[in-house]
């Protein structure tokens, strides 16, 4: 059976807040140190963890030079990177930004020796990664898959779904390492060597006073373990992230990294963020009643909110068939258009 969530017509403002929320405010201006701030889809994550940044810098006289801040993806450090450029001039571009892989790459350029690994390594993409598995035996449809199942095993042993990925598996890094080649995963567990097992640790600690994380809930253990080492000594974390979506567990995220946040740096207080700006309340309310099934991470948070209204609602549809599903959207867009005044390039149809 298929089904179909409707709340077509209207299209969000994803313009950025011109000023923070109440909330929002509470993260950003909050005194050095630890912080958890929680927020989901539509809260302004990264746009705290940069006002964040800018007040560390304006108000707490934090030189940039000694703030590292995380990201999920090379896009997003960019932001991070012209937003401070914009508002602080080239003092901004003193911040490390970056994601955790790219981090772990710089590091161990600089200290592979330290941890078994040959000066000048390579660094296998995915590409490169099928390459290797389709050298190892051939061809075959699952091997993106197996990557995945990798990874899992690798951040939080995870069995393999087949005895015979075990022996793929360690030839599949035997292969890498003969050509003195490391995946994403293993810069990961090599800088997490680093800095729990080196003496070097002390003083690449030293480098930074602050350390920021976006989209916290899509760490894995081991990168955890890299940005908590990382806050060891001064303990000024600031993480953001949203306890309710792990849409990377199948990789190896772990939303557990949330409680051990708590219980590394003995925190007692979390931030929400509340407001959310992106959807209109029907549509958060619906996801709201979804989500409140769930089994609650943090008990007594209050709820997001939102201020938007929209004329339509949203609608859950059930049809026997997919041609059943595909007539009715067919049909839809083509009632929806006069009424609309909507061009056929400005209709966008999502699916799996």
């Amino acid at each position: 059976m298929a089904t179909v969530f409707h709340a077509v017509h209207e299209t969000p403002s994803l313009t950025r807040a011109p000023s923070p929320s109440p909330s929002q405010c509470e993260a950003i201006e909050a005194p050095p140190g630890p912080l958890l701030v929680l927020a989901g889809p539509g809260a302004g994550k990264t746009y705290c963890l940069i006002e964040r940044i800018r007040f560390l810098i304006e108000q707490c006289d934090v030189p940039p030079s000694r703030i590292c801040a995380f990201t999920f993806t090379n896009k997003a450090a960019d932001e991070i990177t012209h937003r401070l450029e914009r508002t602080l001039g080239d003092g901004g571009g003193a911040v490390k930004s970056g994601t955790i892989h790219a981090f772990c790459a710089e590091l161990l350029r600089e200290h592979a020796t330290r941890v078994g690994l040959p000066p000048g390594f390579g660094i296998a993409d995915e590409d490169y990664q099928l390459h290797v598995l389709r050298r190892l035996e051939g061809p075959k449809p699952w091997h993106r898959g197996l990557l995945t199942q990798f990874s899992a095993n690798r951040f939080r042993s995870t069995p393999f779904a087949r005895h015979e990925s075990y022996e793929l598996f360690d030839r599949y890094e035997r292969f890498l390492a003969q050509r003195k080649m490391v995946d994403f995963d293993m810069l990961v567990l090599k800088a997490a060597e680093l800095l729990e097992h080196t003496p070097e640790a002390t003083s690449i600690r030293a480098q930074w006073d602050v350390v920021l994380v976006d989209e916290f809930q899509d760490l894995n253990p081991v990168q955890y373990r890299v940005i908590r080492e990382l806050a060891r000594d001064h303990e000024h974390l600031f993480a953001v992230g949203d306890h309710e979506q792990s849409i990377y567990s199948f990789a190896g995220a772990d939303p557990g990294v949330f409680q051990r946040m708590l219980n590394d740096f003995g925190l007692a207080r979390k931030i929400r963020l509340e407001e959310n700006r992106r959807c209109p309340r029907d549509v958060l309310a619906l996801a709201r009643r979804l989500v409140s099934m769930n089994t609650q991470m943090f008990e007594g948070l209050p709820a997001p909110q939102a201020n938007r209204a929209s004329r339509f609602q949203p609608t859950a549809l059930s049809f026997p068939t997919d041609d059943a599903e595909r007539e009715w959207l067919l049909e839809d867009i083509r009632r929806d258009r006069p009424g609309g005044g909507h061009a056929w390039g400005e209709v966008a149809l999502l699916y799996r």
